[in-house]
């Protein structure tokens, strides 16, 4: 078949060249997108981590002057030892100072477990921003490839469009304001081709009669999905 047979199937093909490239076309921004989300995700990362480093520095900071305060006091009440009236007086005196000693200790063990804490938020906080680094150097290098990319894409989309045109243009003139409302709505889904005797489009079965008007190179239509038909070349 020839003639209208040959354009439907011309347009059929270029619609669905369109929709590709649209489609890799919309890509493009979608990856920037999810990149820059990543960067976001990681600066946000690296927020955290330093702000748990430095609770952990505050924390420990705080017990080092309570360590340093009750060691104040410890020298204090071992001052006062001598200049005890009583033995009452200087056996509170013994027991504070060997409470305030024990509390001590529990504030050494505190401390050291506290820098230890420091020390490994430190290492998060350099793994976090080293992994912003590498996400932020990634972001920009998939820039300039999809930049690149979108400008060859742009190109070759005016090239197919500048087709889909000319191959309109072949449609005689009493049936292309019915392709064009049709594919201004549905794009490729608009056409499609009836092989077998079914359509190609929602594979609902074709009478003879519309197999026979496509045969002759006329219009017809799918009468559940509205494609307009067209017979495959074989």
């Amino acid at each position: 078949m020839t003639g209208l047979g040959e354009v439907l199937r011309d347009l059929h093909r270029i619609h669905k060249q369109l929709t590709d490239l649209r489609e890799r076309l919309a890509q493009g921004p979608k990856a920037v997108h999810a990149g820059e989300a990543n960067v976001k995700a990681c600066d946000e990362g690296l927020k955290a981590a330093k702000e748990s480093h430095t609770r952990a520095r505050v924390a420990v900071d705080q017990k080092q002057l309570q360590l340093r305060q009750r060691e104040a006091r410890i020298a204090d009440l071992n001052g006062k030892l001598n200049a005890c009236a009583t033995n009452r007086e200087y056996q509170t005196l013994k027991e504070q100072i060997a409470a305030d000693r024990q509390a001590n200790l529990v504030l050494e063990d505190e401390i050291l477990e506290g820098l230890e804490a420091i020390d490994t938020f430190q290492r998060k906080v350099g793994q976090a921003d080293r992994q912003l680094q590498l996400t932020r150097e990634d972001l920009e290098k998939n820039r300039k490839r999809i930049a690149q990319e979108q400008a060859g894409l742009e190109s070759e989309l005016a090239r197919v469009t500048d087709q889909l045109h000319e191959a309109e243009s072949r449609l005689p003139d009493d049936i292309r304001p019915e392709y064009l409302r049709l594919s201004k709505v549905r794009g490729e889904d608009a056409l499609a081709p009836a092989d077998g005797g079914f359509c190609g489009g929602c594979n609902q079965s074709l009478t003879s009669q519309m197999v026979a008007e496509l045969r002759l190179a006329r219009l017809a239509a799918c009468r559940n999905c509205g494609c307009l038909l067209y017979l495959p070349d074989s």
